[in-house]
């Protein structure tokens, strides 16, 4: 039975360089995203590119039944899974008290419960085979809060706790857990725009989704544990680390009110 690799929010972004950068390697994919996101031509553009199987599946994953729908679709169609790869996530700049509610919910359902929910409800698909990966995208978010970045932070917080947590568990059961910690990656316009106003220090941060997909899945499949892609974001990790809170805070909250102003005007 051939082994597929399940990448969600796999239509663009860092999700569209994992499904390439797995299709390189020769893995079978299952490609996972929301409706209407052109997943049936991009996969039929891996299978032709590559030569491998390029299935997907349309869902809301912060919609707990839509993950047990395709739970039960990876199972009625025999599909073996041993490389899952949670991705798919959303966030934002706004000061909490701006946010809207239904916003904040939908980040937490799909940043928290989907990545929590889908992975148990795969984790039987992975138990079957030897050798199986799951590799969680957090951000490097995850060390330090962040003001007027809502709930993000703290969901990627989750995820990276998460990640270790679980791969403690999981460790003598041949399945391996990498988390992955991302800086800013220029996926869209938005977010090119707000990477400008951070200066220099903004710019030389910059990763991109090819860049990180690959070393993601170097280090996962190495056997680390936690991979930081970028030598500035490891700085950025060990800063958060060692230095407390109240040095970081005002230059950060600075930085992201700046933000938010150019964004808005």
């Amino acid at each position: 039975m051939k082994k597929h690799t399940v990448i969600t929010g796999a239509s663009s972004g860092l999700g569209r360089a994992f499904a390439i950068a797995f299709a390189k390697r020769g893995h079978h994919l299952v490609l996972v995203a929301l409706p209407n996101e052109n997943l049936l031509e991009f996969s039929t553009d891996l299978h032709k590119a590559y030569g491998v199987n390029a299935a997907y599946y349309e869902a809301d994953l912060s919609n707990r039944l839509a993950i047990e729908n395709f739970a039960n679709w990876l199972k009625n169609n025999k599909i073996s899974v041993d490389v899952l790869v949670n991705n798919a996530g959303i966030g934002g700049s706004k000061s909490f008290q701006e946010s809207d509610t239904d916003q904040l919910d939908r980040i937490i359902q799909l940043n928290v419960k989907g990545t929590a929910i889908l992975t148990r409800s795969l984790l039987p698909f992975l138990l079957q085979n030897t050798d199986s990966y799951i590799l969680n995208v957090a951000s490097i978010a995850a060390f330090s809060p962040l003001p007027y970045k809502m709930v993000y932070p703290a969901t990627k917080a989750f995820i990276y706790s998460f990640s270790l947590s679980l791969g403690s568990e999981l460790k003598e059961k041949g399945v391996k857990v990498c988390v992955v910690n991302p800086g800013a990656m220029p996926t869209n316009e938005d977010i090119r725009r707000r990477i400008k106003t951070q200066g220099w220090l903004g710019r030389i941060s910059i990763t991109s989704t090819e860049y990180v997909a690959e070393k993601a899945i170097e280090g996962a499949f190495s056997g680390k544990t936690i991979v930081v892609p970028g030598l500035v974001n490891w700085f950025n990790y060990w800063i958060f680390k060692l230095v407390p809170w109240y040095f970081i805070e005002p230059l950060v909250s600075r930085t992201i009110r700046r933000e938010l102003v150019v964004s808005a005007s």
